[in-house]
Parts: structure tokens; C-alpha cells; sequence
């Protein structure tokens, strides 16, 4: 089944975020940020890019929730995806790759998922058509960990999804004063080649990574981060629900 893992495109869309695990952390500001620092974020304009950026990867990777949307490029498809996800691995949201669209709950140790027709037929031959024409608009469940939902349920887990946000060395710099969905940010930016990364940082309340922005190479895209530390209302659906680990049983 094609697919996309949004931690590949995570990574992808920031310099800014250092993904991976093999640089070298940035000591001056290491440690979980303490009370006093997260109550109120205003005095983060006060310091330097690299300590912006850094500062709001962990506090953002404190969250113990919260809400992805990203409109952009991967792979050469346009990627639009929206998800809310905890730490505990419960989600619900939707991801369309091109035209195909597919909708994400996992609650528990099962993940519900309901592909429209376009989706079914991007997955190209004979299977796609006979899938789109014998599950048609039905959701389906399947184990979480099984090979039809695996690559979809990485996306689930908040912890998961910002493993690869590092605080570590970087050249960031601080930019002007900003707004996001009308709270307040401060932006830091980073260039690496014909690629342009800007970040946007809350000043008021935690400060909290807010949105991304990639200009310029082969993936331009956005992310926005919400709903910090609320409750996943992830349901199971009901009715009429094909269950994919059975199918030729």
C-alpha cells in the first residue's frame, strides 16, 4: 500500500530542528525547561536564535498532546495532513497524498482507517480498483501493529512523531516579531542552499513551537503545531466496518 510517514516529512521540512541523533547537543541550554521558564515566554526574545529554537523543541516536545496540520511537498506529491495524537499513541485526524484521501483513528490497539476511491485507485492495477470497488467508503480495522496499518500508526504517537526534533547546534537567527492564528511569536530563520527555514516561536504562555515554514528546494511546505496538552477524542467508528486481518482468511 503507498504510503507516507509523516516523521520522514517532519525532518524534512526544518534545518532548524537538527533531526536526527548524530549532532552534538547544545550544552548552554540543556535540561527540561523549569516552571518559571514556560509560565510566561516573553523573556525568550531576549535570547539568541540558536537558544530560540532550541528552547521550543523542548518545551514543545513536553506536550503531552497535540495537533499537526502540514500542506506540502514530499516525494514530489503535494501532502496535505491534519492529526491529533498523544502520548499514549491514541490519534484521529486525515492525510491526503494527491488526490487520495484516507482518515486515521487508533484508539487502543486498533487502528480504523477509511480510504476514499482515489486513494484506493492511486494504489494503481487491478487490486486498487477491486479494493475501491469491494470496501467502497467503509472504514476498516486492522492491528495496529500489522502490516496494513503499521506505516499509518507511526504517526499516532506524539513522542514518536518529534523523536527526531533535537536541540543541538545550530546557526539560527532571530527574526521579527510575528502573529500565528493570533498568538504571538517571535520567528528565527535558517538558509542551507536554495532552502529557507523559518520557525515561529510563542512569546506568550509556553513557548511553544507554533509553525514551520520551508521555501525554496524540492519539498516547500508548512506545519502548524495546536492544541498542546489536550485530550485526543479518539472513538472508535461504528456501523458497517470491514476488518482487513480477515480478508482471505
Amino acid at each position: 500500500m503507498r504510503s507516507i510517514t509523516i516523521l520522514a516529512a517532519l525532518c524534512a521540512a526544518t534545518a532548524l530542528t537538527a533531526c536526527g541523533t548524530d549532532q552534538r547537543e547544545d550544552t548552554s541550554d540543556k535540561g527540561s525547561a523549569t516552571a518559571a521558564e514556560t509560565k510566561a515566554a516573553e523573556g525568550i526574545t531576549a535570547l539568541t536564535g540558536p537558544q530560540i529554537i532550541n528552547r521550543a523543541i523542548k518545551t514543545t516536545k513536553s506536550a503531552t498532546s497535540l495537533t499537526i496540520d502540514m500542506d506540502g511537498i514530499v516525494d514530489g506529491d503535494p501532502v496535505k495532513y491534519h492529526m491529533s495524537s498523544d502520548s499514549k499513541g491514541e490519534c484521529t485526524g486525515s492525510m491526503t497524498i494527491g488526490d487520495g484521501t484516507v482518515r486515521l483513528i487508533k484508539t487502543g490497539h486498533t487502528a480504523y482507517m477509511k480510504y476514499d476511491a482515489a486513494f484506493w485507485r492511486a494504489q494503481g492495477g487491478a487490486d486498487g480498483e477491486a479494493a475501491a470497488k469491494m470496501i467502497g467508503d467503509r472504514w476498516t480495522k486492522a492491528d495496529a501493529s500489522g502490516a496494513d496499518a503499521k506505516d499509518l500508526t507511526a504517526m499516532c504517537d506524539s513522542d514518536q512523531l518529534l523523536a527526531g526534533f533535537s536541540a543541538a547546534d545550530n546557526i539560527a537567527r532571530k527574526g521579527r516579531a510575528a502573529t500565528v492564528d493570533g498568538r504571538s511569536a517571535i520567528t528565527v530563520t535558517e538558509s542551507d542552499g536554495d532552502e529557507t527555514y523559518t520557525a515561529y516561536v510563542a512569546t506568550e504562555g509556553k513557548p511553544y513551537l507554533l509553525k514551520l515554514v520551508t521555501k525554496g528546494g524540492k519539498e516547500p511546505g508548512t506545519l502548524r503545531f495546536d492544541d498542546f496538552d489536550r485530550p485526543v477524542e479518539a472513538k472508535a467508528p461504528t456501523g458497517d466496518i470491514v476488518d482487513l486481518d480477515t480478508l482471505g482468511d
